[in-house]
């Protein structure tokens, strides 16, 4: 017994001496391997645990072209090193929420609401992605993805690939496989493609490792504005939540995402908030810029609600309608009073009550909210009789108590009457019943501030009275001017205004207005038309007082042209501007004026241009009416298609056609034209020769010979060609007339005139169709006959 045991505590010995000396003699691998050393260790040993023995020709990995180093944490490299996404959850909610029993009493001060949904950004933001973030099916390769592949069937292989800068990936005895821009699925389909052409009978997986990183930029109204350094799996949401979200002036209800410089999409983060739904995140791609602008119109809600809060209106919203994002109101709130607080036009706060027990068809959900608007909802349990209100144009809005003697008079004297602006003609007092019923009974706040006892009414108990500003019952008034005054439009209506203080207003006079005499269209309230001329010289006329809605005119001077000037260019002694100096000056004035004709001069080829033709022409509708009178043709489909047989140019319709030759020689009594402003005149120096263009064999100007006819120079020009059509010859004069028809080749031609020969239009006949659809309908007729003769 005793040798045994004695054995056994040798044996223990020897078992604790090796494991020691086993430890002695281990390698710090620590202190001779670098990280990067290390860290392929540990990936080796992980994956050779994963799947044993693997011999090295059935394991390949793509060669380390990406730092794959872990990111390092932003605090160690700096503010502006870029920062690693990471995500996480929290409460929604925005503000303190009371409790079901009613045990929180306090009303929370505006001042101390926050937005809503400030909160999920309040928790501490981590500095590495989870590495467990699962790729999507439409996640879209490119370089530094890490892709790896399983084959199996005849050929067992495992692949570890990196997507390189080219957007490639090497396999071996499969070649290269492109990858940028492939989701994982077209990738699966190019690589089975390519394996089938070095092995058979095999399937493949594949399936997406580390994934590549990408820098975007979040901007705009943040709490951590700047670049980020991001997995390619990174969402818009998870890149908001990064950069700490959005700050005290951001908006959570239009978040911008811009992708190459243009909106990629639009984010409203309420409906994350409110309703869990994330359907509106986005991927993001490289580059990609999130920006937040400064919020919109907020409204501040508090009471009985389950969340006090500012919320970020978005349309038209309401009072329910907040109450609604505000998660409802508690078991004790008192919807019959909820007030709303509003600044006015006046700056000045104004109260409205407001009744939100009634059903939605009731059609009361109340006034449209607006930025700046503040409601509270009350509880039942501070709901106290007793108490009457006043709100409205007063100083001092709000609750007072109540006594059997306080009357309207009492009430107004506490709350303190502005001292502008009020409307004394009615206020209206809201009187509460026990059955819901609501009564309007108007006041008369001047009779009652002058002791008129029976205006004086006794209040009762829940009694409200709002006193109403002049702007909110009077509609603003205007008064209108037009015509020849600096600034033309509508003025408000002064108290008292004349003509000559709307005229003053309106900027004065310009140069071309008449000055005696203005000219006023009055409405009358059964809505007839009566028309006043104020004479402006005579000053108890010209302060005559405007109505409402006057519309005052300042006619033009007659024949009024500020600027009456025309050009003459070319061959005159003294070309250039001229202002017209009376109403009946010619163009033989003008010449004269201009020191006549040079003598290089060629007065018959005039050119007088009115700009004015053109403009009367397009306000007569002439091109539409052209238009119309095109032909109609039906196509092949039996469509009607409107030809075009002619074009209209309106600059062409401004030349005038003059007879100058006969002007001159009368001196101006015979054919002279009187000027507009904007006339051109353009005289011409004498020309080379006649110009023959169009369908002949050479188009060019030739030496004129006097005597000779259009065909001498049809002839000199390489005569006619064959697609020439001879009998459309039209010979333009130098004056503009156009002479055409059979005998235009035997007219004279003078010294400026251009002949013109058109080509001929062809038509299409195609004889082979025409004689296979007579004889396809001569078949069908015999066929017809035989048919009914036989029966």
């Amino acid at each position: 017994m005793i040798f045994r045991i004695i054995i056994l505590l040798l044996l223990v010995i020897v078992l604790v001496s090796l494991n020691w000396f086993k430890v002695l003699l281990a390698q710090d691998l620590t202190s001779i391997l670098s990280d990067k050393e290390l860290q392929l260790l540990k990936e080796r040993q992980v994956h050779e645990e994963g799947r044993g023995q693997t011999s090295e020709s059935e394991y390949y990995q793509s060669p380390r072209v990406f730092d794959q180093q872990p990111p390092k944490d932003p605090a160690d490299s700096g503010s502006n090193a870029p920062r690693n996404l990471s995500s996480t959850a929290s409460d929604p909610a925005g503000a303190e929420v009371p409790v079901a029993d009613g045990a929180l009493r306090r009303l929370p001060e505006f001042d101390e609401l926050r937005p809503f949904g400030s909160d999920l950004f309040k928790a501490p933001s981590e500095n590495e992605p989870p590495a467990d973030i699962a790729s999507a099916p439409d996640y879209i390769l490119g370089p530094g993805d890490n892709i790896i592949i399983y084959l199996w069937g005849r050929a067992e292989r495992e692949y570890n690939l990196t997507v390189d800068r080219e957007g490639k990936v090497f396999i071996p005895r499969v070649g290269e496989i492109i990858a940028w821009g492939l989701t994982l699925e077209r990738f699966t389909q190019a690589a089975k493609k390519q394996f089938s052409k070095a092995y058979s009978e095999f399937d493949l997986t594949i399936s997406l490792g580390k994934v590549r990183s990408i820098r975007i930029y979040v901007t705009g109204e943040v709490a951590r504005p700047g670049a980020y350094t991001v997995s390619s799996l990174t969402s818009l949401f998870n890149a908001i939540y990064l950069a700490g979200g959005p700050n005290e002036r951001g908006t959570m209800r239009s978040i911008k995402l811009m992708r190459q410089g243009q909106p990629a999409a639009f984010v409203d983060l309420y409906n994350l908030l409110l309703a869990g739904d994330n359907s509106t995140d986005v991927r993001l791609q490289s580059g990609d810029v999130i920006f937040v602008p400064v919020t919109g119109a907020r409204v501040a809600v508090r009471g009985q609600v389950r969340r006090s809060a500012l919320y970020e209106l978005k349309g038209e919203e309401t009072a329910p309608d907040v109450l609604i994002l505000a998660g409802g109101t508690t078991a004790e709130a008192h919807l019959e009073r909820v007030m709303l607080e509003r600044v006015s036009k006046a700056s000045e706060w104004e109260v409205i009550d407001m009744n939100l027990s009634l059903s939605p068809d009731s059609g009361a959900p109340g006034p449209t909210l607006k930025d700046g608007d503040r409601i509270t909802v009350f509880s039942i349990f501070d709901f106290k009789a007793n108490r009457v209100a006043i709100h409205g144009h007063v100083k001092h809005p709000g609750a007072y108590e109540r006594n059997d003697t306080t009357r309207v008079r009492d009430l107004v004297l506490q709350g303190e009457l502005q001292p502008y602006d009020v409307y004394y003609e009615r206020a209206d007092l809201f009187r509460r019943y026990a059955d819901r019923r609501i009564e309007v009974i108007p006041v008369d706040l001047t009779a009652i501030l002058a002791g008129d006892a029976q205006s004086n009414l006794l209040l009762q108990d829940q009694d409200s009275l709002h006193v109403y500003s002049i702007d909110e019952v009077q509609r603003d008034k205007y008064a209108y001017i037009e015509g020849e005054v600096d600034k033309p439009g509508r003025y408000p209506l002064y108290d008292s205004m004349t003509v000559k203080d709307l005229i003053f207003l309106a900027g004065s006079f310009t140069r071309a207005a008449e000055r005696h005499q203005a000219e006023i269209a009055r409405l009358d309230s059964l809505g007839n038309v009566s028309l006043i001329y104020v004479n402006l010289d005579d000053d108890g006329s010209g302060q005559s007082l405007l109505a409402e809605d006057d519309h005052v005119y300042i006619r033009q001077i007659p024949e009024w042209r500020l600027q009456r000037a025309i050009t003459i260019d070319g061959e005159v002694n003294y070309p250039g501007n001229y202002t017209i100096s009376n109403r009946d000056e010619t163009l033989y004035d003008l010449l004269q004026r201009a020191g006549g004709f040079t003598k290089n001069a060629f007065p018959k080829g005039i050119i007088f241009d009115r700009r004015s033709i053109g403009g009367q022409l397009e306000r007569q509708k002439v091109q539409q009416l052209l238009d119309r009178s095109q032909p109609l043709i039906e196509d092949s489909l039996g469509n009607l298609v409107q030809q075009r047989i002619f074009e209209y140019d309106l600059q062409a319709m401004n030349r005038v056609i003059i007879d100058i030759e006969k002007i001159i020689q009368t001196k101006g009594r015979d054919g002279d034209v009187i000027l507009e402003p904007g006339d051109r005149i353009y005289v011409p120096p004498v020309p080379s020769g006649i110009s023959v263009m169009g369908a002949v064999g050479a188009n060019g100007t030739i030496k004129f010979v006097k005597g000779k006819n259009v065909e001498y120079y049809v002839k000199r020009a390489g005569n006619f060609t064959r697609q020439s059509d001879k009998g459309e010859v039209r010979l333009m004069r130098a004056e503009g007339e156009v002479l055409s028809g059979n005998g235009t080749l035997g007219k004279k031609v003078e010294l400026g005139d251009v002949i013109i020969v058109p080509s001929k239009i062809e038509k299409d006949r195609n004889w082979l169709r025409t004689l296979t659809t007579a004889v396809g309908a001569t078949t069908g007729v015999l066929t017809s006959v035989y048919i009914v003769s036989r029966m």
